[in-house]
């Protein structure tokens, strides 16, 4: 009879475990050019995977499921005498006809066999357990391929892995960035679009970015602290209450309840005792086996800089081309700040003053197209922008910053209040570049950077 090697080799957890390296494979394999260019991270690209598997992952139980019905019929079957096990042939065998075809497995040929055969003989026997290995391993086979075709699918229809055509365009937004960053935010890197091929055109925009890198090299960087915790002790798990539906094994802490008066059932105990051998317990699953405890990620580096500071002017008359150029100017400012590890805080102003830190440009991202999405409107006074750049100066860690001035600067003559607090910030260390469009600036803000570019 049976010698035990017959068992379900496809449990839940793995066909989940088997999703994951699978849809982590095609992920990498499809983001190996733009890793390669820098335009994303392994680790940025296994985050958008994961979070897509999160989302699919629950199907796997209807997948998983399919067949638990069929191989129920095959354990509570294979061991009955041959003449019991020829009666259930005889009367599964239109089930059997439906499921299997005559290649793969002939149930009249064997029921007519069985039948010729003296009832308990060896020859039965055997006959009997060569058609329980056929029926298993087709079983096995069928089991296994539809699940994989539902593997595949799942990872198919990841927007990350559907298959594009010609080069790149708006719909692809992986070989950009800024596109990558944004792509679960597809209206906001359209909204960005122009700013980013600006960014990329513009000549006087690559020599800011050089000049602003130029001044960031040869710092040693340091670190955001963890408050003294070690990073091994800082790890991500979940417990085993985070129950998502039901597997089968032997783990006797997530025992269903019936398995339970299964247990305590002198007449079922034998039975309780051959499936927890077999790993057919039902069982509840959990999270727990599939998110496994990481550490957090590697304290971020920050530069001994000082931050940039831009001063973003947002009034009436930087509408059109200006305003796609000057935007594209921050934009820029603010991607930067990814390889210097420095900060960026940006102070819109027209007849009144809005600001944004950027810290990390991929978190902030989001942040930063929604302040740039800002209408052009109102008249022009820089002195509240200037007073709060000026102040965050005078604090500590601010004291390095470069202050970038995007404006027309068609404004009122500077005062000698700003001289001196122009004076004041160059003794730290500040250094100030200006983005001028028009043809009417007022010189006196012209000449106090120390490097300017006309648009």
């Amino acid at each position: 009879m049976r010698t035990g090697k017959r068992t379900r080799n496809i449990l839940l957890n793995e066909l989940k475990a088997r999703y994951w390296e699978e849809l982590k494979r095609r992920c990498m394999v499809r983001m190996e050019k733009p890793m390669g260019e820098g335009t994303a991270t392994e680790a940025e690209v296994e985050r958008v995977a994961w979070d897509y598997y999160r989302s699919t992952v629950p199907s796997l139980q209807e997948f998983y499921s399919r067949y638990t019905p069929e191989w129920e019929v095959f354990y509570e079957n294979e061991s009955l005498p041959p003449a019991g096990f020829r009666v259930f042939l005889q009367r599964m065998a239109p089930t059997f006809r439906r499921r299997y075809s005559l290649m793969e497995l002939d149930v009249d040929y064997y029921v007519e066999r069985l039948s010729a055969l003296p009832d308990g003989s060896d020859e039965q026997r055997r006959l009997q357990e060569f058609f329980l290995d056929q029926w298993h391993r087709r079983l096995t086979t069928k089991e296994f391929d539809y699940q994989a075709r539902h593997i595949g699918n799942l990872c198919d229809a990841f927007h990350l892995l559907v298959p594009r055509s010609g080069g790149k365009t708006e719909n692809d937004q992986t070989g950009s960035r800024i596109g990558w960053l944004l792509l679960n935010h597809p209206e906001m890197y359209r909204q960005l679009l122009p700013y980013e091929r600006a960014m990329e055109q513009s000549r006087q925009l690559r020599e800011l970015i050089a000049v602003l890198g130029r001044r960031s090299k040869g710092e040693k960087p340091s670190f955001e602290p963890r408050d003294g915790i070690s990073e091994v002790q800082l790890v991500r798990t979940v417990v085993p209450s985070d129950i998502e539906g039901i597997t089968v094994g032997n783990d006797l802490n997530h025992l269903l309840p019936v398995e339970y008066c299964h247990l305590s059932d002198s007449a079922l105990y034998a039975d309780f005792l051959k499936r927890y051998a077999e790993r057919r317990l039902q069982v509840f699953d959990s999270r727990s086996a599939e998110l496994p405890a990481t550490p957090l990620k590697q304290k971020r580096p920050v530069s001994g800089q000082g931050p940039f500071i831009v001063c973003l002017d947002t009034s009436g008359s930087m509408k059109g081309r200006r305003e796609v150029l000057a935007k594209s100017a921050v934009l820029a400012v603010a991607k930067l700040t990814e390889r210097t590890h420095r900060r960026c805080y940006i102070i819109a102003f027209s007849e009144q003053t809005d600001c944004l830190l950027v810290k990390d440009f991929a978190r902030d991202l989001p942040q930063l197209a929604a302040f740039l999405s800002r209408r052009l409107d109102g008249g022009t006074d820089v002195r509240p922008a200037l007073d709060e750049a000026f102040r965050l100066m005078r604090t500590h860690g601010w004291e390095r910053s470069d202050l970038v001035l995007v404006s027309d600067f068609e404004m009122p003559p500077a005062t000698a209040d700003l001289l001196a607090d122009v004076h004041t910030a160059r003794l730290r260390q500040t250094r100030i570049y200006g983005l001028v469009f028009g043809s009417r600036p007022e010189m006196d803000y012209v000449n106090l950077c120390d490097r300017s570019w006309t648009f």
